[in-house]
């Protein structure tokens, strides 16, 4: 199978995990990837061991993020080699690299620089907190991103302390928005021949991964989320990392020699306990009880002025209020004011990508309802090598002249989509094709439209609209069509045939049904770009199970990832799998667009959120097949969302966890013979009075199993589910099914297990080889 990405040739220049995420990404898409490394030590991610895993000399964590790739030693100050290099830039499609502001500068490989050797080129730098600022040279570390961002409040009960996610979601949302920029930049090249010059930040992917309760929190005059009732960050990392209580407020510390943090702060026995990876591992909940003490000795601001000044990696830990008084958060200018019809101002995030040099800001709000460096340099002097031929080809379309007008406009302008999706994971997606230039049409049900116009994460309301369907659906149009009537269809049809996208998040049966399916839209556009979300596959026992996020962190594993070692599964206080799954798709689109202007084909891009709920845990999850089945071990109570009420959550059962979604209170009280609940009618009460609602259903909740509240609530179609660990997980034929695992075989013949690209492309699994309109506002636009 021709994969799209086919042909292209990626420079990295990144390490550790960020850049490398996306150019791991590329490679499953059909890419070649060079990893450019020094010559004695490489990527410093090489010897970055997760519980001390090593495989030939690297550490299992390196082998994970960048299986499918090709390594290049070069050292960069030596004149012949940067020589060489700039010879391989001239052959290469899209460079990487996430150094320090300045770094590339002072060794003359800056954007302008190579600009000059290539033009075409596609550009990219990842960052940890953008280019300018106080914050500019902070390290961009995957902890204390999350630490400044304001993201380690929002996981936890309401009596804990800051608590970060177990797992490097910056690190993977930069990687994956870097990605989105990349083929977005490919897609304008394949149109005007012109490079681009893409920039990310962990700070800013971070902020944007909490563009919901921002924007609530914007609403609110920039409230703070109330959570419902140890420090902790990385159940596989060794001390000292996680955050920690000081005398006026909290400090994160990541990793780091104890040695030397010992001699820092004064704390000798420190380095007792610390002398080594293993020890450090070993003795992890030692030291950081010796920490945690010792830093309520001092301030924060204390702690700071020693570690800093020693480039140690810490960082205040600050919450909404006190980030967006930041400079280093203010000179992003992350936020953005987008209209409404009715002249209503909102205050919102924009998106995260940055393109030559530009935020994309949008004023238009959501509608109302819519290992070979030997064989490289022999390559670069053989002219007929596949590192020379050309990318762009015969193929290059509707290129004309390249004006500035056509150069500057965003990468998917002219793009047309059509969204059937609904709730976050697919709406994500096409937010994403929209800030990048996209025209979004939005196809709601008469009268009701999307289901999040009425999915409230707070009390307030924006034109009757919840403030989390405004936040995620920005920038789109919205058409009304009733997909049973045969009139309104033909005429939906007539758009569907000018389309360039498809994409929808329905479950595979319904999809069919309503004659949206892959074949049936393929007979209406034989070259159009499909994209499809589902919760669990075509095929399965749990195909017909809801695609919700909470669910899906419980059924994957990722509940037991985050809190401490004394707490049960605890959920992640933000819809990663939603976000994630998105993220997916809108790669899968956009890598099919780039295929479609070099090649003239259409195609199919299918993400399962099981998948990408997996592939969102594929370094600890490799860490675990290694391990020999060993569960990962926190270190030393269940909200799971800050905006949602009762009863969304993880409860104890008389032998395991339930997972609880959205549902009707009144309705659960009588399924579940649970009196109590019949007291609160009204669904302002279940925010309102939450605490209350889950104290009562967490006691009744304990007097019988898992499986007998889920015979009781499954077939009223209640969103429930079992809470699942890894080795449930891997034992249950759902997981089986999908077929995920793959095998991978080094040169010299060793072998590692992992888990593969979450992404499909024509039913192929990828293994390593504007303002928000009314209900039918636009329909006279687009309905002829």
């Amino acid at each position: 199978m021709a994969l799209p990405l086919q042909g292209i040739t990626i420079l990295e220049f990144s390490q550790y995990l960020a850049g490398p995420y996306a150019g791991l990404r590329l490679a499953d898409l059909g890419a070649r990837v060079i990893k450019i490394e020094r010559p004695i030590g490489g990527d410093s991610c090489r010897q970055l061991a997760t519980k001390n895993m090593f495989v030939d000399g690297d550490s299992l964590v390196f082998h994970t993020i960048n299986r499918n790739k090709e390594s290049y030693c070069a050292d960069l100050k030596n004149p012949d080699d940067l020589a060489r290099v700039k010879e391989l830039i001239k052959c290469a499609d899209v460079m990487t690299h996430n150094f320090r502001p300045g770094v590339m500068e002072k060794i003359g490989l800056d954007h302008e620089t190579v600009k000059a050797l290539k033009p075409s080129l596609i550009y990219c730098e990842v960052s940890g907190y953008g280019k300018e600022g106080p914050w500019a040279k902070k390290p961009g570390q995957d902890l204390l991103a999350q630490a400044v961002s304001g993201l380690t409040w929002l996981t936890g009960n309401a009596g804990d302390g800051p608590i970060p996610f177990g797992m490097a979601v910056g690190d993977m949302l930069c990687g994956t928005h870097l990605t989105q920029g990349i083929l977005a930049g490919l897609h304008r090249r394949a149109t005007t021949g012109e490079g681009a010059h893409i920039e990310v930040s962990l700070l800013e992917s971070l902020l944007d991964l909490q563009v919901e309760t921002l924007t609530s929190s914007f609403k609110q005059n920039n409230a703070l989320p109330e959570r419902a009732k140890a420090p902790h960050a990385h159940a596989y990392l060794g001390a000292p990392y996680g955050i920690f209580a000081t005398q006026n407020s909290h400090i994160s510390i990541a990793m780091g020699d104890v040695s030397r943090l010992s001699e820092l702060i004064s704390l000798p026995t420190l380095a007792e306990l610390g002398g080594s990876s293993k020890a450090r591992h070993k003795n992890r909940d030692q030291i950081n009880e010796l920490l945690a003490s010792h830093m309520t000795t001092q301030t924060t601001d204390f702690w700071l002025d020693i570690l800093e000044a020693a480039d140690y990696w810490s960082a205040k830990v600050l919450n909404y209020a006190s980030m967006i008084k930041q400079e280093g958060y203010k000179v992003l200018h992350m936020e953005q004011t987008v209209d409404r019809p009715n002249g209503q101002q909102i205050k919102t995030l924009r998106c995260p990508i940055r393109i030559n040099g530009q935020p994309l800001f949008n004023r238009t709000a959501a509608p109302l309802l819519g290992n070979a460096t030997e064989q490289i340099n022999e390559e670069l002097h053989t002219p007929s090598s596949r590192l020379h031929s050309d990318t762009l080809g015969s193929s290059l379309t509707n290129c004309g002249d390249n004006t500035e007008s056509q150069v500057d406009r965003l990468p998917l302008s002219g793009v047309t989509v059509v969204d059937f999706s609904q709730f976050l994971s697919g709406p994500s997606a096409s937010l994403r094709l929209a800030d990048l230039g996209a025209t979004v049409i939005k196809v709601e049900q008469p009268n009701t439209g999307d289901i999040a116009r009425q999915l409230y994460a707070d009390d307030s309301t924006l034109d009757d609209d919840s403030s989390f369907f405004c936040a995620i659906n920005r920038n789109k149009d919205s058409i009304c069509v009733d997909l049973k009537n045969d009139l309104e269809r033909n005429k939906l049809n007539i758009l569907l045939k000018n389309a360039n996208v498809v994409m929808h998040n329905f479950r595979p049966e319904v999809a069919k049904r309503l004659k949206l399916d892959y074949e049936s839209i393929k007979r209406v556009n034989e070259k159009v770009v499909y994209g499809e979300i589902s919760g669990y596959g075509k095929h399965g026992p749990w195909t017909k199970k809801p695609g919700q996020d909470l669910l899906l962190q419980s059924l994957s594993g990722i509940s037991w990832l985050s809190g401490d070692s004394d707490m049960g599964p605890i959920a992640m206080g933000l819809p990663v799998v939603d976000v994630f799954a998105g993220a997916q798709l809108a790669q899968g689109i956009i890598a099919l667009l780039v295929q479609h202007q070099l090649t003239g084909k259409g195609g199919s891009t299918e993400v399962i959120m099981l998948e990408a709920a997996l592939d969102f845990q594929f370094e600890p999850m490799t860490v675990y097949f290694q391990d020999g089945g060993q569960e990962p071990e926190r270190t030393k109570t269940n909200g799971a969302h800050a905006y949602l009420g009762a009863p969304y959550g993880l409860y104890a059962t008389q032998d395991g966890y339930l997972a609880l979604a959205m549902a009707n209170i009144t309705q659960m009280g009588v399924l579940l013979e649970c009196e109590p609940l019949s007291h609160y009618p009204e669904p302002a009460s279940w925010y309102s009075q939450r605490d209350t609602i889950k104290g009562q259903l967490a006691a009744h909740l304990k007097q019988k199993t898992t499986q007998q509240w889920l015979a009781v609530l499954e077939p009223a179609d209640i969103w429930c589910a079992q809470v699942l660990d890894w080795q449930q997980l891997s034992s249950n034929e759902a997981y089986t099914r999908l077929d995920f695992e793959q095998i991978i075989a080094n040169s010299n013949g060793s072998q590692f297990r992992t888990t593969r690209c979450p992404i499909r492309i024509d039913d192929k699994k990828l293994t390593s080889q504007k303002g928000t309109p009314k209900l039918g506002e636009h329909n006279d636009s687009w309905l002829l």
